[in-house]
């Protein structure tokens, strides 16, 4: 067998593999022979029919069976030969297998870049140290006393304004006929909160029970129904129910009740001690990222396309899992992956660097650690750590091993790095994060 490797990149080699005349006729003849001994051919007994009547009937069964048969013993081979560890399935390609002549394929593989580090210790890093505020700790009181709202009817009479519980019923029409989607009855809504639909909530306000209005909104572009992008939709709508919030006072009773607190003071204490936690994993998290951006600068290595392809879109479809998005089209995935592959490149490329670093470095996983974590995993899910390797399995448990390894060697390259620490403020989109 005749195997030879072009360099395509420093991660994609095409692999030439030729198998000689000789191998093939024999491979051919082979199965022919098993073949006629179980043929069952009009005139004949089973295993006495003419060799050209099986070649006749047989022929394509044969050559799909003599094609697997000589893939199958010599990719990995060939492969294995050449010291070729492909990191992503290979792509193969073939022309016609024929009984008496040579037989080639290709094979298109990626495999991991070979490191050559140029810095990896003492990196210069700046790191977020988020100062959780008085404002803060208010604001997060307030949304749980809005959460614990109750909602009932109003004393006397009144228009509806904001806050209160609205029931509606609904009709939307587009070009004089109804668009059911957006029509219906005992509509429940709360006054005040964004709408989908700017301008909306806009002619809800003062309603009174039992009042009638009829009101244009423009739908934005934007907008999730393709027919309705831009246009002009007459809606109808009728107050069938109004309830005002009431608000509990945020007080002894309210944390000892809502929250399990002694009182309000340690309510305060507990949730800037959950803001504290919340923000110091996330200046963790950005310095890690920080580390790993500045070791792919610094360290210029490729990825391998198809990989980088194949991490994307396994990324997009999970980004729909999460969304509730069923069966998303294969363009849509494509369209989701396309803004995500720079990311998951770079992803990759500290994936090569940091591995690499392990084993040039000899980091090992610190046996400590390694007990530490499962029985921090035990105590979640509440069962012996002895039970919990043995559901885990011997491949998951590699796994994850292989993640608290990278975590070790993170801290490793911290503890070596030049770290410049600087107050921030967290925005808006941080803090929702932590509550969620």
């Amino acid at each position: 067998m005749k195997v030879e490797v072009e360099d395509l990149s420093s991660v994609e080699k095409k692999v030439m593999v030729e198998i000689p005349a000789e191998r093939v006729k024999d491979e051919f003849a082979l199965a022919y022979q098993e073949v006629q001994k179980q043929a069952r051919i009009k005139g004949f007994r089973p295993g006495k029919a003419p060799m050209r009547l099986v070649e006749q009937q047989f022929k394509d069964y044969v050559r799909e069976k003599v094609l697997r048969k000589l893939l199958e013993d010599t990719i990995d081979l060939a492969l294995e030969r050449k010291q070729l560890k492909p990191i992503i399935e290979p792509i193969l390609d073939f022309g016609e297998l024929k009984p008496d002549s040579a037989f080639s394929y290709t094979l298109n593989v990626e495999v991991k870049p070979k490191v050559e580090f140029l810095q990896y210790l003492g990196l210069e890093l700046e790191r977020e140290m988020f100062e959780v505020t008085d404002e803060m700790v208010d604001k997060a009181l307030k949304e749980l006393q809005e959460k614990n709202a109750i909602f009932q009817e109003p004393k006397e009479p009144r228009p509806a304004q904001t806050g209160d519980l609205l029931n509606l019923d609904i009709t939307a029409e587009y070009n004089g006929k109804v668009f059911p989607p957006l029509s219906g009855q005992g509509f429940q809504y709360i006054l005040g909160k964004e709408s989908v639909i700017p301008g909306f909530e806009d002619h809800l306000s003062g309603l009174t029970l039992g009042e009638k209005r009829t009101f244009h909104v423009k739908f934005p572009e934007d907008h999730p129904y393709e027919e309705l992008k831009g246009k002009e939709v007459v809606y109808t709508v009728e107050l069938k129910g109004l309830k005002e919030k009431i608000l509990p006072e945020i007080n002894d009773e309210f944390a000892k009740e809502v929250a399990g607190a002694k009182d309000i003071a340690d309510l305060r204490e507990k949730t800037r001690e959950r803001f504290e936690q919340y923000f110091q994993r996330l200046a963790r998290s950005r310095l890690e990222r920080n580390l790993l951006d500045k070791l792919v600068e610094l360290n210029p290595v490729e990825a391998p396309k198809r990989l980088v392809q194949k991490r994307a879109l396994e990324l997009a479809r999970r980004f729909c899992q999460q969304m509730q998005i069923d069966n998303p089209t294969k363009e849509d995935l494509e369209e989701l992956s396309k803004d995500i592959l720079p990311r998951v490149e770079k992803d990759i490329k500290a994936g090569f660097l940091l591995e690499a670093i392990i084993e040039k470095d000899g980091i090992k996983l610190d046996p400590d650690k390694e007990s530490a974590k499962l029985k921090e995993l035990s105590e979640r899910y509440r069962i012996d750590v002895s039970k919990l390797e043995d559901q885990l399995g011997k491949e998951s448990l590699e796994v994850l091993k292989s993640q608290w390894l990278e975590e070790q060697a993170l801290d490793f390259l911290i503890s070596q790095s030049k770290i410049k620490d600087k107050k921030v403020r967290p925005e808006d989109e941080e803090i929702k994060e932590e509550k969620e």
